[in-house]
Protein backbone atom coordinates (compact mmCIF):
# COMPACT_ATOMS: atom_id res chain seq x y z
CA UNK A 1 0.00 0.00 0.00
CA UNK A 2 3.01 2.18 0.90
CA UNK A 3 4.04 1.87 -2.91
CA UNK A 4 0.63 3.43 -3.99
CA UNK A 5 1.00 6.42 -1.91
CA UNK A 6 4.62 7.13 -3.34
CA UNK A 7 2.61 7.44 -6.66
CA UNK A 8 1.13 10.49 -5.99
CA UNK A 9 4.72 12.29 -5.16
CA UNK A 10 3.90 14.16 -8.87
CA UNK A 11 0.55 15.63 -7.11
CA UNK A 12 3.26 17.03 -4.00
CA UNK A 13 5.35 18.18 -7.02
CA UNK A 14 2.19 19.93 -8.48
CA UNK A 15 0.98 21.28 -5.12
CA UNK A 16 4.84 22.59 -4.45
CA UNK A 17 4.96 24.37 -8.05
CA UNK A 18 1.72 26.45 -8.12
CA UNK A 19 2.53 27.65 -4.53
CA UNK A 20 5.57 28.71 -5.76
CA UNK A 21 4.26 29.76 -8.85
CA UNK A 22 1.90 32.06 -7.28
CA UNK A 23 4.40 33.90 -5.18
CA UNK A 24 7.04 34.27 -7.30
CA UNK A 25 4.49 36.00 -9.74
CA UNK A 26 2.42 37.77 -7.20
CA UNK A 27 2.53 40.86 -8.51
CA UNK A 28 1.90 39.83 -12.16
CA UNK A 29 -1.46 38.02 -10.48
CA UNK A 30 -2.22 40.85 -8.59
CA UNK A 31 -2.07 43.33 -11.61
CA UNK A 32 -4.38 40.66 -13.66
CA UNK A 33 -7.07 40.75 -10.84
CA UNK A 34 -5.98 37.53 -9.12
CA UNK A 35 -6.39 37.00 -5.44
CA UNK A 36 -3.50 35.50 -4.32
CA UNK A 37 -4.42 33.86 -1.06
CA UNK A 38 -7.77 32.99 -2.89
CA UNK A 39 -5.04 30.87 -5.16
CA UNK A 40 -3.43 29.27 -2.34
CA UNK A 41 -6.26 28.12 -0.25
CA UNK A 42 -7.86 26.64 -3.66
CA UNK A 43 -4.56 25.33 -4.14
CA UNK A 44 -4.47 23.19 -0.97
CA UNK A 45 -7.74 22.14 -0.83
CA UNK A 46 -7.77 20.66 -4.39
CA UNK A 47 -3.98 19.18 -3.49
CA UNK A 48 -6.04 17.70 -0.30
CA UNK A 49 -9.35 16.31 -2.06
CA UNK A 50 -7.18 15.09 -4.45
CA UNK A 51 -4.97 12.84 -2.49
CA UNK A 52 -7.81 11.76 -0.68
CA UNK A 53 -9.49 11.15 -3.67
CA UNK A 54 -6.93 9.16 -4.65
CA UNK A 55 -6.15 6.76 -1.32
CA UNK A 56 -10.14 6.18 -1.77
CA UNK A 57 -9.47 4.53 -5.63
CA UNK A 58 -6.18 3.27 -4.59
CA UNK A 59 -7.78 1.12 -1.15
CA UNK A 60 -10.48 0.51 -4.12
CA UNK A 61 -8.50 -0.42 -6.90
CA UNK A 62 -6.78 -3.02 -4.28
CA UNK A 63 -9.89 -5.02 -3.68
CA UNK A 64 -10.67 -8.43 -5.46
CA UNK A 65 -14.53 -7.20 -6.36
CA UNK A 66 -14.51 -4.90 -9.30
CA UNK A 67 -17.91 -3.57 -7.97
CA UNK A 68 -15.87 -2.12 -4.83
CA UNK A 69 -13.45 -0.27 -7.41
CA UNK A 70 -16.85 1.26 -8.73
CA UNK A 71 -17.72 2.70 -5.14
CA UNK A 72 -14.32 4.13 -4.99
CA UNK A 73 -14.62 5.92 -8.22
CA UNK A 74 -18.13 7.17 -7.15
CA UNK A 75 -17.55 7.81 -3.54
CA UNK A 76 -13.96 9.92 -4.32
CA UNK A 77 -16.65 12.24 -7.37
CA UNK A 78 -19.20 12.53 -4.51
CA UNK A 79 -16.72 13.71 -1.86
CA UNK A 80 -15.05 16.19 -4.12
CA UNK A 81 -18.51 17.49 -5.41
CA UNK A 82 -19.54 18.26 -2.00
CA UNK A 83 -16.65 19.56 -0.45
CA UNK A 84 -16.20 21.87 -3.97
CA UNK A 85 -19.63 23.07 -3.76
CA UNK A 86 -19.47 23.62 0.15
CA UNK A 87 -16.54 25.75 0.00
CA UNK A 88 -17.44 27.84 -2.79
CA UNK A 89 -21.29 28.41 -0.74
CA UNK A 90 -18.76 29.75 2.00
CA UNK A 91 -16.69 31.26 -0.39
CA UNK A 92 -19.59 33.43 -1.80
CA UNK A 93 -21.63 34.12 1.58
CA UNK A 94 -18.02 35.33 2.70
CA UNK A 95 -17.73 37.68 -0.07
CA UNK A 96 -21.52 38.19 -0.53
CA UNK A 97 -21.61 37.80 -4.00
CA UNK A 98 -18.06 39.09 -5.30
CA UNK A 99 -16.57 36.63 -7.29
CA UNK A 100 -12.77 37.09 -8.35
CA UNK A 101 -13.30 35.29 -11.40
CA UNK A 102 -9.83 35.39 -12.42
CA UNK A 103 -8.93 33.41 -9.38
CA UNK A 104 -11.91 30.91 -9.53
CA UNK A 105 -10.88 29.96 -13.38
CA UNK A 106 -7.57 29.73 -12.42
CA UNK A 107 -8.65 27.19 -9.52
CA UNK A 108 -10.77 25.26 -12.24
CA UNK A 109 -8.20 25.10 -14.32
CA UNK A 110 -6.09 23.64 -11.15
CA UNK A 111 -8.95 21.42 -10.94
CA UNK A 112 -8.66 19.60 -14.28
CA UNK A 113 -4.39 19.26 -13.51
CA UNK A 114 -4.83 17.74 -10.12
CA UNK A 115 -7.53 15.14 -12.01
CA UNK A 116 -5.50 14.63 -14.30
CA UNK A 117 -2.46 13.52 -12.58
CA UNK A 118 -4.73 11.29 -10.21
CA UNK A 119 -6.04 9.52 -13.30
CA UNK A 120 -2.88 9.13 -15.05
CA UNK A 121 -1.36 7.42 -11.08
CA UNK A 122 -4.58 5.50 -11.16
CA UNK A 123 -3.90 3.81 -14.01
CA UNK A 124 -0.18 3.36 -13.58
CA UNK A 125 -1.35 1.14 -10.52
CA UNK A 126 -3.70 -0.45 -12.25
CA UNK A 127 -1.34 -1.57 -15.31
CA UNK A 128 0.86 -3.05 -12.42
CA UNK A 129 -2.25 -5.30 -11.19
CA UNK A 130 -2.43 -8.68 -13.19
CA UNK A 131 -6.46 -8.97 -12.86
CA UNK A 132 -6.82 -4.89 -13.56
Amino acid sequence: MRAAYNKFIPGVVLFILVNAAVLIFKSFLELHGCGIEFLLIANLLLFLISFFGFIIQTKALNSININAFIRGVYSSLLMKIFIVIIVLGLYLFITRGKVNKPSLFTSMGLYIFYTVLEVMQLMKISRKKPNA
